[in-house]
């Protein structure tokens, strides 16, 4: 178990109505931001499932990271791109981020 991948994870929550919004700002400036800070950097996008959601939807997007140089950039530089995120949207799609370390 010494191979360990850092993983940036950006969890999200919005209805139906607001999803489309939210792919949107993913395409237009969130995936950029992330291209620009880790060229060449892989992403994946999860739909959590969960009795508990209720009326929500649930997403993980996690873009894993080569080096722990590479996730400090994302951590650092992304306060901004959140926080205009969460003028856009305000309540209606919530965010935060976690790191998720995988370990083979």
């Amino acid at each position: 178990m010494t191979n360990k991948r850092n993983i940036f994870n950006a969890s999200f929550y919005t209805t139906e109505d607001f999803r489309s919004d939210w792919e949107a700002w993913l395409q237009e400036t969130f995936f950029p931001f992330v291209s620009e800070q880790v060229p060449g950097s892989s992403r994946e996008i999860f739909e959590v499932e969960s009795d508990v959601n209720q009326e929500m939807l649930v997403f993980s997007v996690q873009i894993r990271c080569s080096t722990s140089a590479e996730l400090k950039a994302l951590q650092q530089e992304s306060v901004p791109v959140f926080s205009e995120f969460r003028a856009r949207f305000g309540e209606t799609v919530t965010n935060f981020n976690s790191v998720l370390i995988k370990i083979d």
